[in-house]
């Protein structure tokens, strides 16, 4: 019996290793990776390289391209979509229709990752 738990352990401890790099997920207590969240929730619509100025999913939707906006706006914009600021100066935005999309792609990251991925998404020039 003692042999097979320690084949089990020694297995499962293998398959861990193995894996080599633990997949990035927001929420859990990692450096933020700006670049594995812009690719995860920003770049469908944005594109790669932040440049993209329409997406055609169910509807074919138009904007500005994000790559190089200023990173302190940026944050700002982003937190207000993600919501939970008791600041008079925070407000849910809905100013280019994408409110709820915007919010959907938001609501799990931190303030932290917010602030990383504006600062990526400035460096994108």
């Amino acid at each position: 019996m003692k042999k097979i738990v320690l084949s089990m352990l020694l297995a499962g401890i293998g398959l861990i290793a193995a894996e080599g790099t633990v997949p990035y997920r927001s929420g859990i207590l990692l450096p933020p990776q700006a670049d594995k969240i812009y690719a995860k929730e920003c770049a469908l619509c944005h594109g790669k390289d932040g440049k993209q100025t329409s997406f055609s999913g169910l509807t074919r939707v138009s904007y500005a391209k994000i790559a190089g906006m200023d990173t302190a706006q940026l944050a700002k914009t982003l937190k207000e979509y993600r919501g939970g600021i008791k600041s008079k100066d925070y407000q849910f935005p809905n100013k280019y229709g994408y409110g709820a999309v915007m919010k959907s792609a938001t609501r799990d990251l931190s303030w932290e990752e917010i602030d990383a991925v504006a600062e990526y998404v400035n460096g994108l020039k």
